[in-house]
């Protein structure tokens, strides 16, 4: 029960970051929530396609996590997707340093709590 709601939740935190990332990507004026900002508010073409390779890793994190609730078939086995659930576990320990490591206080006060939630949900998930 406690593993299908830290999945839900993952799966609704992870839609979030995916579609703030695609925001971005379209250009939205959102520079100021990530790092490598610029003064006016833009970001460079590669900050852009970072955001957009950002935004594909995430739907596809969304995916895994919603074939863990049973809502799409699944591709990996038992051992497989224990091993993909712990370097998930990896990725959002990593988020959860850069949120809450930034320079950037905005980026920071937007990120720092919901990564941190994410990381003890992947733990939840893991287990």
């Amino acid at each position: 029960m406690l593993d299908a709601f830290s999945s839900s939740f993952l799966v609704l935190a992870y839609l979030a970051a995916a579609l703030f990332h695609f925001a971005i990507a379209l250009g939205a004026p959102l520079a100021e929530y990530v790092q490598g900002e610029s003064p006016n508010g833009e970001l460079r073409f590669s900050r852009r396609a970072l955001s957009l390779g950002l935004f594909f890793v995430f739907m596809a994190i969304v995916g895994h996590y919603l074939a863990q609730l049973g809502l799409f078939m699944p591709i990996l086995d038992v051992a497989g997707n224990a091993v993909v659930n712990w370097v998930l576990v990896a990725i959002a320990t990593a988020q959860a340093l850069i949120a809450n490591t930034a320079k950037n206080l905005k980026q920071k006060k937007l990120w720092s709590g919901p990564t941190v939630a994410m990381l003890l949900a992947a733990i939840i998930v893991a287990f």
